[in-house]
């Protein structure tokens, strides 16, 4: 079967709504990447050009932008964000959050975020930055090419170390009552980055990456440790479904035309596998819990965090 139409056929059951109709969980096409340095003003000029283009692509869509707090988004309020930041001091926080959701409690379908970390860390943290589609994106004619052209541009922009790209469950800006049910689904689809707590892997990817999924990010450095750029080709020259793109500071590896769910009870896809493989000596030895402790449910722990880690490797 067609791998959309799979998709197509998995997407409901990734979709919660509470008994108001407001969307809590929705199934996304993301791109997270992380970068050095986000307290340089040049770096805050790369990231307010990202938010330019991305207002101005989707900015039919986008209703609200949250840094401290929810605000309506108007051509004032985003004007005066960008001159926020870029005020900031090299040891300042910024975090912004540019989304088509109306309130924090509502999981958006597009989304825009950056947090930066601090001079003082030195090179000891990292900053990020993610963007969210909704996953029919990948319907239109131009949608899976458009979304790989913002993955590439993302990674340019901040010159990413590394990162990852594909379908995640996006949860609300508030996200703690909502975190057992992004467990639950990530249990039942190992194709499901989980990606809530992403500010929490700043510190621990620094000399490692978290992973493998539709897309794998690696910079230079990563991909030298894995033995080069000629190294790579040829470990991927026998799979017709694995393709290498280049960006300026590394490489960015793309495993099948589309990116897949899988599920609990199948063989996990074969070209993330197949990444896995190679890339695997790269990723966090000993991952700290992707999710924190919460009363609604059961999360990741440390026993299901490591088996989660290892989703793709081969047994």
């Amino acid at each position: 079967m067609n791998p959309l139409q799979i998709l197509s056929d998995q997407a409901p059951n990734l979709t919660f709504e509470l008994p108001d109709s407001t969307p809590v969980i929705r199934l996304g096409l993301i791109a997270t990447v992380y970068f050095k340095e986000g307290y340089l003003l040049e770096s805050k000029k790369k990231i307010i050009e990202c938010f330019d283009r991305f207002n101005k692509e989707f900015g039919q869509h986008l209703k609200g932008q949250f840094n401290d707090q929810y605000k309506k988004l108007t051509n004032d309020s985003f004007k005066k964000m960008t001159l926020d930041i870029l005020r900031t001091g090299s040891n300042d926080q910024y975090e912004w959050h540019l989304s088509s959701a109306s309130t924090a409690s509502e999981a958006a379908k597009y989304s825009l975020s950056v947090l930066n970390s601090f001079e003082i860390h030195g090179n000891h943290k990292r900053s990020y930055l993610k963007i969210t589609l909704p996953w029919t994106f990948l319907l239109e004619a131009d949608g899976a090419i458009r979304y790989q052209n913002w993955l590439v541009y993302l990674c340019n922009q901040v010159k990413a170390e590394h990162g990852y790209g594909g379908l995640s469950s996006v949860l609300p800006y508030d996200f703690d009552s909502y975190t057992p049910m992004e467990f639950q689904l990530a249990q039942q689809f190992p194709g499901l980055e989980v990606d809530t707590m992403v500010h929490n892997f700043k510190r621990e990817l620094l000399d490692h990456i978290k992973g493998v999924n539709w897309y794998t990010i690696l910079g230079n450095q990563f991909v030298e440790r894995l033995g080069g750029e000629n190294s790579l080709n040829h470990a991927f020259s026998s799979r017709s479904d694995v393709e290498i793109l280049n960006y300026v500071s590394g490489l960015i590896i793309r495993a099948g035309d589309y990116p897949q769910l899988g599920a609990q009870d199948e063989e996990p896809p074969a070209a993330y596998v197949a990444v896995n493989e190679i890339v695997k000596t790269l990723r966090i030895p000993e991952p700290e819990q992707l999710q924190s402790h919460s009363p609604y449910g059961p999360t990741f722990g440390e026993d299901d965090t490591a088996q989660w880690f290892k989703r793709f490797d081969k047994q």
